[in-house]
């Protein structure tokens, strides 16, 4: 099942970034973009699209008043320069409000609430395993990691390098949002700094964490928590 979108955004470039990034969802079909609020109602018309990428500052007819005017529901994630607009947003029902710059990850999550909603909507809903893989900007381009391969995860100021078997990669990111893609089951937070793959650690030294011969601190202020996740139900002794 893909959901039929459009893109409503005056910026050029910000239509061409925002396209591009929706082309590696796979559950999305880009049905066109518009520059302004009346090009839209036409596509409307044309495309009965079931979820809009909208700007609110836009000439001659505002996103918001746009939302007001149009006769039909679909769903609405905003996407602005602008955070005040963000209460009049919900009372509208928008999806989600995102604002620019839009990083990838956080444009995937709503992306993936408008798709679980549009499927409960619809009585479709398919729970079924999730991806084995995720998306990150590094130097401008997407690279798909794939969550077998990562041994672990560093932060270091603004960015993140995410460590696999074959190289590293890394992506200006908050270790935070990172950790909230990936599954409980397979990684483990261990210090304000590090992730961790379970599957690759070989050993538990003290508050050090061995794998593929590094050691990686085993912070105190993450050590109670690691051990009721992870040594527990991996039988490791300290």
């Amino acid at each position: 099942m893909k959901l039929n979108c459009i893109i409503i955004d005056d910026e050029p470039t910000a239509r061409f970034g925002l396209e591009e990034d929706l082309r590696e969802i796979d559950f999305l079909k880009i049905q066109g973009t518009a520059s302004n609020a009346f090009e839209a109602l036409e596509m409307i018309k044309n495309y009965s699209p079931e979820l809009i990428f909208l700007d609110i500052e836009m000439p001659g007819l505002s996103g918001l008043d746009f939302l007001r005017l149009i006769k039909v529901n679909p769903m609405v994630i905003l996407t602005t320069a602008y955070p005040e607009y963000a209460l009049d947003g919900y009372e509208l029902g928008v999806v989600d409000y995102l604002l620019k710059p839009i990083a990838f990850e956080r444009l995937r999550l709503a992306c993936d609430k408008a798709f679980q909603l549009y499927s409960y909507r619809n009585q479709q809903l398919v729970i079924g395993p999730p991806p084995e893989y995720f998306f990150v900007k590094c130097n401008g381009k997407m690279e798909k990691i794939d969550l077998a391969e990562i041994l672990y995860i560093e932060a270091a100021n603004n960015y993140i390098f995410i460590h696999t078997k074959a190289k590293r990669f890394m992506s200006y990111h908050t270790l935070k949002g990172i950790d909230d893609q990936l599954p409980k089951n397979k990684f483990v937070r261990v210090h304000k700094s590090y992730i961790v793959s379970k599957d690759h650690i070989q050993q538990i030294d003290k508050n050090e964490i061995v794998i593929n011969q590094l050691r990686i601190p085993l912070s105190k202020n993450f050590k109670n928590n690691f051990q009721k996740d992870f040594v527990a139900t991996k039988s490791f002794r300290r």
